[in-house]
């Protein structure tokens, strides 16, 4: 049985026009598996030009998804669509992609956003866009705990968002401890939506805690991981890369970013 080995409490961060509380990465945990970013943002009511202004990444995988509210996601592929609250907005950046994101207004936005470190032979695949609708996220109890599963398989389901590496993402809620199977080798973690990330130890069960949260894991990230702002890269020279690539227009435009 899995028991909590680290323990971190998510430290304040501005982020566009929000103040957000990030969990990952931590100065003594950078990654919990291939999940290597997690901004927990909200609950709060969006007013009138409030948003995620344009900006890039690269050598990641970012899923956004949201417990209350909707967003519209523009990219610098021409993709936009809004997503609703059990939905998520998922990118594979590879080389390089430039996207915004604007809650719509006088609602409550309430979500988090989770990168993972794509393996380094991926780190400059082109880049895509998918819109996850609530919908399509399979919802399933075990036990007292209703899970909404995002990525990986539990409980005979599968998650719509397909990683570049084995890794499971859910969202958990339940008033009773709830024991559930997960793969061995997986790293594992929860982020409580208090604002408290668990690292576990390795085996193949674990006991969900009571409350809500987000429960994610999966086979390690491939090191190195050097992170410069949105870019994730493996060396020096690849973030170079990443930087000049942004700069010089080759990952697009949008609203007139980078130029």
């Amino acid at each position: 049985m899995r028991s909590v080995v680290q323990s971190f409490r998510a430290h304040s961060a501005p982020v566009g026009d929000f103040s957000v509380l990030r969990a990952l990465p931590q100065a003594k945990r950078r990654h919990v598996g291939p999940f290597v970013f997690l901004d927990h943002f909200g609950p709060t009511t969006v007013k009138e030009g409030r948003g995620i202004p344009a900006h890039p990444h690269a050598g990641i995988e970012v899923i956004t998804y949201l417990f209350e509210g909707s967003q519209i996601h523009r990219d610098s592929l021409g993709n936009e669509n809004r997503v609703g609250a059990g939905g998520a907005q998922w990118i594979t950046a590879g080389r390089g992609i430039i996207h915004a994101e604007k809650p719509d207004v006088d609602t409550v936005i309430h979500g988090v956003q989770i990168w993972t470190s794509l393996p380094i032979a991926q780190k400059h695949i082109e880049p895509r866009y998918h819109g996850v609708q609530a919908e399509a996220v399979p919802e399933f109890n075990i036990g007292n705990a209703t899970i909404r599963l995002l990525s990986g398989q539990l409980n005979n389901a599968i998650g719509p968002i397909t990683l570049a590496q084995p890794a499971l993402l859910a969202h958990v809620k339940t008033t009773t401890e709830t024991a559930i199977s997960v793969p061995a080798e997986f790293d594992m973690g929860l982020y409580h939506l208090t604002g408290q990330i668990d690292v576990l130890s390795e085996g193949d069960e674990l006991r969900l805690p009571p409350g809500e949260y987000i429960l994610l894991g999966g086979e390690p990230a491939e090191e190195p991981l050097l992170f410069g702002g949105p870019f994730v890269m493996d060396t020096p020279e690849n973030l170079q890369r990443a930087q000049r690539d942004y700069q010089n227009g080759i990952m697009g435009t949008l609203d007139g970013v980078p130029f």
